[in-house]
């Protein structure tokens, strides 16, 4: 009895072990995060699981009912929200937070720094990498270096972000006219892209628009189609409804400037010519920043006497 007693208590002793040590595992792997999202304080391991959850989608309901459940807000989670581009197009064909952007040319895409970023992005694996660039912050309404961890699929890339703080330090200032040339173009492209472009041209043909300025000091946005038909204009509204190739063709030098400008990219172009400035009154040199986004150039310039 004594020996069967001494047996029973083994056993008992054994499965308790047995049933603490499993439960402690068990209780492992519910807090790795396995069965559920990092916490978004852990900002690349969040940004790597909500990316995730999109591969996933893809992989089990396919292309097309991706786009649809991320070209809207279930795309969307505090600062971070899905974007997916093709790889064979260089388009975007889902953006969770800015629809404009759907159907946009990316793959040239260079930021204010100019860090070509959209080559990278297009060139992630299907392992994933990080790449790092200034873009729009939906959330604050200004820009911010973006951490996007991007992977692809076929010929697609899906990836996510997460921005840092503030705008990148320093911005730049007027002592720096190419550089705030560039930081002022792109602010006018982040309002394209969060309000359209009848927004836009309402907003820089008025020389009173801020958030962001239209016009600031020798600085003032400017805007033209396709085939360089000025579309707004806040400091010279009579350049609306005229060409570039009229407004700039009085000599050979500035046809051919005309068509520089026509000819730029999403990735931007500085183009150079002779314009008058509306601050000093005189003929000087400008230097233009164009970047082309949809069916619309959006440009700004500083001038050099001389």
């Amino acid at each position: 009895m004594v020996n069967w007693m001494r047996g029973f208590r083994c056993w008992v002793a054994v499965a308790a072990v047995a049933v603490l040590l499993f439960g402690f595992v068990a209780c492992g792997n519910d807090d790795d995060g396995a069965s559920g999202p990092p916490p978004k304080t852990e900002r690349d391991a969040f940004t790597k699981w909500f990316v995730q959850q999109a591969v996933d989608r893809y992989e089990e309901t396919g292309r097309q009912a991706t786009l649809d459940y991320y070209n809207n807000e279930a795309g969307a989670d505090d600062e971070w929200y899905i974007f997916i581009s093709d790889t064979e197009t260089g388009t975007v064909v889902a953006h969770a937070t800015i629809p404009s952007r759907v159907g946009t040319y990316s793959a040239d895409n260079v930021d204010i720094r100019g860090h070509a970023y959209g080559a990278l992005l297009m060139a992630s694996p299907e392992s994933g990498h990080w790449v790092d660039y200034v873009f729009f912050n939906p959330q604050t309404g200004t820009g911010g270096t973006k951490h996007s961890w991007a992977v692809g699929r076929d010929n697609l890339v899906i990836g996510s972000g997460w921005y840092e703080d503030s705008y990148p330090v320093p911005r730049p200032t007027k002592s720096e006219p190419g550089s705030y040339t560039r930081a002022f173009v792109e602010d006018a492209v982040w309002f394209y892209e969060s309000n359209g472009q009848a927004a836009l041209v309402d907003h820089l043909n008025s020389p009173e628009s801020t958030d962001p300025p239209s016009v600031d000091g020798q600085w003032y946005g400017f805007a033209f189609d396709l085939d360089g038909v000025v579309i707004a204009h806040p400091t010279v509204p009579e350049n609306v409804g005229m060409s570039l190739h009229e407004i700039l063709g009085a000599t050979p030098e500035g046809l051919a400037a005309a068509d520089e400008m026509v000819a730029a990219t999403e990735a931007g172009k500085w183009v150079d010519y002779t314009y008058l400035n509306p601050q000093s009154g005189n003929w000087e040199t400008k230097h233009t920043w164009i970047v082309k986004r949809d069916e619309v150039h959006i440009a700004s310039g500083w001038y050099e006497s001389g």
